[in-house]
């Protein structure tokens, strides 16, 4: 079966280079090889691991993929951000390394760039995955969604600290952590602390510091 984007597949790493590693799509050809960027990797990989990925369309139209999948299985729900809205619809934030589709036809009202709302996370008629605003909204939070939501809060700040030299503050006035996080200060204290027991950050001072890899091997 043909790869396609916005799917999650377990493929195999065939090879690596210097700026990332390749998967077997799986056609015999080399050539169709897909690229998981050294950015778009979570942990380290070695040839002949097979890792979970999400694909994506390069702007070259050519399958690319990444580590970072969304924070909530299809059938599950979140309160999520939405990113971008187009004439068909709009994209949230799921935690995946980009934003996921919401037709038009999923959506309840008319959500705007910004907005936080609650979505459901399911696989079209194609197969590719796509959220849904309808029957997800006025579903209570389980204990399972709130660690969902923690993650992905979480998720979003370890996204930051990579883009900013490795270092967050942990004295981030609350109207930057609404306007960049879109959660209150009190949600990104619990984020920080739930990267700090996950071994991706180290306390330093009155902020925190990323973990690099090989660092977390020896911890």
């Amino acid at each position: 079966m043909a790869l396609k984007p916005m799917t999650i597949e377990r493929l195999k790493v065939v090879r690596t280079a210097e700026f990332g590693a390749f998967l077997d799509a799986g056609t015999g050809q080399s050539s169709d090889d897909v690229l998981l960027h050294k950015h778009q990797q979570t942990a380290t990989i070695h040839v002949g691991d097979e890792v979970e990925v999400m694909l994506y369309l390069d702007p070259k139209r050519r399958l690319v993929a990444s580590m970072r999948l969304p924070s909530i299985k299809a059938g599950e729900t979140m309160r999520a951000q939405v990113i971008g809205v187009t004439k068909d619809g709009a994209f949230v934030d799921v935690g995946a390394e980009r934003g996921i589709f919401m037709p038009f036809a999923e959506m309840i009202g008319k959500p705007q760039k910004g907005d936080i709302v609650r979505v459901k996370l399911y696989n079209d008629k194609s197969g590719r995955l796509a959220v849904s605003m309808k029957g997800a909204e006025g579903v209570q939070a389980s204990s399972d969604e709130k660690l969902q939501n923690l993650n992905h809060s979480a998720d979003r700040l370890l996204k930051y600290i990579q883009r900013n030299g490795g270092y967050i503050s942990e004295k981030l006035p609350p109207a930057f952590i609404q306007k960049n996080f879109h959660i209150s200060k009190a949600e990104f204290k619990r984020a920080l602390g739930h990267l700090y027991k996950r071994r991706l950050v180290d306390k330093v001072n009155d902020g925190f510091k990323l973990i690099e890899q090989e660092d977390r091997r020896d911890a």
